[in-house]
């Protein structure tokens, strides 16, 4: 990027990392409709070029553009753009752990604080010993609109931890499990998902913005760690009208 494209740029762009303006300015493009369906997107070499920055950070906004689902990639091919964007409407493409992690350009809306309840069912698919879990509310907003819901159980150790520490915030970006990696010995290994359509539960609707009773989408998911403990339980509700699942899957190797 040119010193005089620079100065043109408002100081709060200039201060985010150089992934993040390009991720943004390639998402605008994608919004306007610069790149159709199927339509080869610039080369990392060719951005490289053009905005004056490494391969590297290149390679990292175009990571964040397809775990959204808005551009997909061919190896010894290219870059692609997706049909699944339009305004105001957040894709999510899951291909990997590390995805399930991650809701790039979206932001977390705390709406209850962590607190230890009672709770039998929840206490015995976490496997504790005791009915007591860790229990927090979030809502997800994309471009500042609520898409989804989630009710977060966790182990009530990992719980306090994870409320000492502040690491979650009352709005901004983060998800719960990425927070929680920090303050366990391994990694997160893997994850069960169950995902149906339900019709949106009355006191959800309203903080998702849809319409009580109607159809939504609801995902149950349990991550566990490397010896196979379930480390934290999230049920969530999604807008139809905002959100987008997308699931990628590849061949078996041979």
């Amino acid at each position: 990027m040119t010193d005089s494209a620079s100065r043109r740029v408002p100081r709060n762009v200039r201060e985010k990392p150089a992934y993040q303006r390009l991720y943004a300015d390639l998402r605008s493009e994608l919004e306007e409709g610069r790149f159709a369906d199927g339509a080869r997107m610039p080369t990392e070499a060719e951005l490289s070029e053009r905005y004056g920055m490494s391969r590297q950070t290149v390679r990292r906004a175009f990571q964040d553009l397809v775990a959204e689902g808005l551009v997909y990639r061919v190896p010894g091919k290219g870059t692609f753009a997706s049909n699944f964007l339009r305004h105001g409407h957040y894709v999510r493409s899951i291909g990997a752990i590390e995805d399930l992690q991650a809701f790039a350009g979206t932001e977390m809306e705390l709406l209850q604080r962590i607190e230890l309840r009672s709770e039998e069912e929840i206490a015995r698919r976490l496997e504790l010993p005791s009915k007591v879990v860790a229990a927090l509310v979030l809502r997800r907003l994309y471009e500042d609109a609520p898409f989804g819901l989630t009710r977060v159980f966790l182990p009530p150790e990992l719980g306090q931890r994870l409320a000492e520490s502040e690491a979650l915030p009352t709005k901004g970006p983060g998800t719960v499990i990425g927070a929680l990696e920090s303050f366990m010995p391994g990694s997160i290994a893997g994850a069960n998902q169950v995902i149906t359509a339900v019709p949106v539960p009355p006191d959800v609707a309203p903080q998702i913005e849809y319409g009580a009773g109607q159809p939504c989408l609801r995902a149950e998911r349990t991550y566990f760690d490397a010896h196979g403990t379930p480390v934290e339980l999230a049920v969530s509700f999604y807008n139809p009208d905002r959100y987008a699942y997308r699931l990628q899957m590849r061949r078996r190797a041979t």
